[in-house]
């Protein structure tokens, strides 16, 4: 009995089974409907910059006439993050991360992101999510390849003819590879045409991305395949392998990741963002408090000849300057706190498989958190370049002009990952790892597949 006989076999028999075609129709339009959930938010969300660039070009144009009548006139910013072109593949957590900022040149940090206050380590931010086709792949696909692989060798055995069947010139773990080869060969492949098919239907046309995706999309099937030959390898009865998969499914794509997430927490607590704003609040007025007091204390100074700048706006910027100092330690403890977090679940995620992957096509997507970090920097940076040109203004003693009003720099995010970056590698070797650990785990157990 050759190998391609025995996958012929199984194909056929996959195929007679009515169960195949409802399975790959459902996926089909859930599937579908993920990928029309996902455009549909990448619409609003343009739709919703859009009209944040329009009102940000009213108050540029608004504040064009009060040029020269101010040592410099820097309107508000509203700088945004723009959905990537694989945006609809994996909404992920993008609604609790901002996507844009509020860029006031005098005003304190803390207002840069003050639309996005909120507690963001709450669990019911945690919990938001839409139905994607990240979820699709991350939640319903392992049960499609389930469906049809964890009676790879508890049916023969349940009707006893596995000594019939070993009985060929065929061994018993190249015997079972086959099988699952043959059987994931019939449900991946077609899942992953499925796949790349409506995320480019949705917008998501990416090249590259697609390629990465499809990759992905591999690496998971391939990893629940080596999971159904290891249950083959145990389970006796079709019952029991049943059993086995729903567990173990359950157990890696559901309770793994909260149980993961809660110990976590209990070993590095999320820093409260509710706890900082008041700290800030405290500090900035406390501090504002002192600068009164000093002010008042002290003696109106004259200068010969008078600067064209009055020093009352040099004073209100040193003002500024001394209060982003005071708030920087709070900062600087919070960031350090949330930072610490995020390299524990970096690190933990490698241990779960869905949650790698999960990250992988968030990341593709460009939903993961590292991107919505990387905004904020670029935000804090153009915020921290508008100061200092309003300080130029003061250290010259030269009022803007309208040539350097119109030459005002403008925000654009600058996304430099690219579809196949660094941590989407990483997940993928975490899976490469996983599915190497069952497989040896596998053949560590090849000779329980001859006992009936």
């Amino acid at each position: 009995m050759s190998s391609l006989s025995i996958a012929g076999h199984e194909i056929r028999r996959l195929l007679r089974d009515r169960a195949l075609p409802v399975l790959l129709g459902l996926l089909v339009v859930l599937a579908a409907y993920a990928a029309w959930n996902g455009s549909a938010w990448v619409g609003q969300r343009e739709a919703a910059i859009s009209l944040i660039n329009a009102e940000e070009q009213d108050a540029r144009d608004r504040s064009r006439g009060f040029v020269g009548k101010a040592p410099s006139v820097l309107p508000r910013v509203q700088p945004v993050l723009p959905p990537g072109p694989m945006a609809a593949l994996s909404i992920g957590q993008a609604d609790a991360y901002p996507y844009t900022a509020d860029v006031v040149a005098l005003g304190d940090r803390t207002q840069l992101l003050r639309h996005v206050w909120s507690d963001i380590g709450n669990p019911a931010v945690q919990a938001a999510g839409r139905f994607d086709l990240a979820f699709v792949i991350v939640f319903l696909l392992p049960l499609v390849i389930l469906a049809t692989t964890f009676d790879l060798w508890s049916r023969e055995r349940e009707r006893g003819i596995t000594a019939l069947v070993l009985s060929q010139p065929i061994a018993a773990g190249r015997l079972i590879a086959v099988k699952a080869l043959a059987r994931g060969a019939i449900v991946l492949l077609p899942a992953l045409a499925i796949i790349i098919a409506v995320a480019a239907g949705s917008g998501a046309t990416r090249p590259s991305g697609l390629a990465v995706l499809a990759l992905i999309v591999l690496a998971y099937g391939s990893f629940w395949l080596a999971l159904a030959v290891l249950i083959g390898c145990f389970a006796r009865r079709t019952t029991e392998a049943a059993i086995a998969a729903g567990a173990l499914w359950l157990l890696i794509v559901v309770m793994a990741p909260s149980l993961v997430l809660a110990a976590v927490n209990l070993m590095v607590p999320p820093p409260s963002q509710m706890q900082l704003a008041t700290a800030l609040k405290a500090q900035l007025a406390d501090t504002a408090r002192q600068q009164q007091l000093r002010h008042a204390a002290a003696s109106p100074a004259t200068r010969s000849p008078a600067p064209r700048i009055a020093d009352a706006v040099r004073v209100a910027y040193a003002d500024l300057v001394q209060a982003d100092q005071a708030i920087a330690p709070l900062i600087a403890a919070h960031t350090e706190a949330e930072d610490a977090r995020r390299q524990a679940l970096d690190r933990a995620r490698l241990l779960l498989p869905s949650v790698a992957v999960q990250d992988a096509l968030d990341r593709l997507a460009g939903s993961d958190a590292d991107r919505a970090l990387a905004f904020q920097q670029q935000v804090l940076a153009y915020w921290h370049a508008r100061r200092q040109l309003h300080k130029d203004y003061l250290d010259r003693d030269v009022p803007q002009t309208l040539a350097e009003y119109d030459a005002l720099p403008r925000f654009e995010f600058q996304d430099t990952a690219g579809a196949l970056q660094r941590g989407v590698l990483i997940d993928l070797a975490a899976l490469a790892v996983a599915t190497l650990l069952l497989l040896i785990a596998a053949w560590s157990m090849r000779r329980r597949l001859a006992t009936p």
